[in-house]
């Protein structure tokens, strides 16, 4: 049986002892606060979201202004013009009440006479061309015979090119018919026919 020298298992500890010291100590793991860096964003409704939110809340208040916003981390824009001084702090106002949003940057500007006139106008010209409109197939549906005593309702809205129907017939075909009257008499637009069908006793 062949022998090996009484020394090899000593160099061999020696040589792994070696190459483990000239790798380096091992890398400390993670920790949380490496794993998990902090953040400064806002937690909450999204910036699209809150400015959907907020434009529609100006609409509804502020209806002939011209205004359009942006939200970036909760703080609002409002640009574009608006009659007065007043309703320029009242649409800031109005951003400010929308939860989620921490301020506002008002760069709105008061409109001159000549703009408000101008937008007033308009509403006097779009409420005058709706009311065309709806007298127009009102008018068609009272000359029917079956349809002339019914209580149809006849509602224009310009902004959409739209006519809605609304209130009770007696019968299906009768609602049909209000319809197909409307679309005859209103032929660039749309029709929605909201009638009820209520049975007469």
């Amino acid at each position: 049986m062949r022998r090996y020298p009484y020394y090899l298992p000593l160099l061999a500890a020696f040589v792994a002892a070696t190459a483990a010291s000239a790798q380096g100590p091992e890398s400390a793991p993670p920790t949380a606060e490496t794993s998990n860096p902090s953040t400064s964003e806002r937690v909450g409704p999204s910036d699209p979201g809150l400015s959907l939110e907020v434009q529609a809340r100006l609409y509804q208040e502020l209806p002939n202004s011209n205004m359009s916003v942006l939200v970036r981390y909760g703080v609002a824009t409002l640009n574009g013009n608006v009659r007065t001084d007043a309703d320029r702090g009242r649409a800031e106002s109005i951003a400010l009440g929308v939860p989620g949003v921490a301020g506002v940057d008002n760069k709105l500007s008061v409109a001159p006479p000549v703009t408000v006139a101008a937008i007033d106008n308009a509403a006097v010209t779009t409420n005058r061309e709706n009311e065309d409109i709806e007298e127009g197939v009102a008018q068609r549906l009272r000359t029917d015979a079956a349809l002339g005593s019914r209580e149809i309702r006849v509602v224009a809205d310009g902004l959409t090119n739209t006519v809605t129907l609304s209130g009770t017939v007696s019968t299906e075909e009768e609602k049909e018919r209000a319809g197909r009257i409307a679309v005859s008499a209103f032929p660039v637009g749309q029709v929605r026919n909201q009638l009820e069908v209520q049975q007469r006793l």
